[in-house]
């Protein structure tokens, strides 16, 4: 199963942002992302990773997700990437540095994608030793609002590209999800990076914004257990005249 999440009333395990802050979210609710970010950090440095994890995974959820994002992003998601490295959790650290290259400043991107070619291989090598499989199921469906035409999706797992669509991308607009994968995997971490690409509209009469969207999700496959992954991309409301943007939700059970 999904090693992070928190359970709806649906038995799904949902998983906004980037994946890596959810649990943190429940138990960091009540404070400012500035104190969430602080409280996170100084606790990286006393080496309380339980505790930095808690407090930096709450703050990217709060403060990470969307228009405006906090300056503080890009170093949080590197300090839970290193945490998740130290731990021996390439996957979580692989999506944390994902996420990492999303924010500003890009003068020091070439290092943080040596951190994430090196937790690639990282879990490659783990799952080479591992000696037990998974079935896995992944779906996927486009449910992003009208104004928008989906241009193109890409979704990995792990290193496999398994849906490349740079041409009739809305072939998945519908209101069923797509099986695009179904097989067995090696047991323990696994990723889902998820690229995909929204033009405006012609003619539409809505604000509206090119959009390309880029994130990954860690997950845990158990042996003998089947998984079955949703990755559902819709329009998240904009602030105030601000246009609705397109994003990802993932989904697991």
């Amino acid at each position: 199963m999904p090693a992070l999440g928190t359970r709806g009333v649906s038995g799904f395990l949902v998983f906004r942002s980037f994946g890596l802050g959810m649990v943190a979210l429940s138990l960091g609710c009540g404070a400012s992302t500035g104190q969430l970010y602080e409280d996170g950090m100084a606790a990286y440095k006393k080496k309380e990773t339980e505790v930095a994890v808690k407090d930096l995974g709450a703050f990217t959820e709060k403060g990470c997700g969307g228009a405006g994002a906090d300056p503080h992003c890009r170093k949080a998601y590197l300090t839970l990437g290193a945490v998740y490295e130290g731990r021996g959790a390439p996957g979580r650290a692989w999506a944390a540095y994902e996420a990492a290259l999303t924010f500003p400043p890009h003068g020091e991107d070439a290092a943080v994608q040596a951190n994430l070619d090196r937790t690639r291989q990282a879990l490659g090598e783990n799952q080479q030793k591992a000696t037990n499989r998974a079935p896995v199921i992944i779906r996927y469906r486009d449910e992003v609002t009208d104004e928008y035409n989906p241009r193109s999706v890409v979704i990995w797992l792990d290193q496999e590209a398994i849906l490349t669509k740079d041409k009739d991308a809305s072939e998945f607009h519908t209101p069923e999800f797509h099986r695009v994968y179904g097989g067995s995997v090696a047991t323990g971490e696994h990723v889902v990076l998820v690229e995909m690409v929204h033009d405006c509209k012609a003619g539409g009469g809505v604000r509206c914004t090119r959009s390309h969207v880029r994130k990954a999700w860690p997950f845990e496959s158990v042996a003998h257990t089947p998984a079955t992954i949703e990755i559902r991309a819709y329009a998240e409301s904009g602030e105030g005249d601000a246009p609705s943007r397109p994003t990802l939700e993932f989904l697991a059970r």
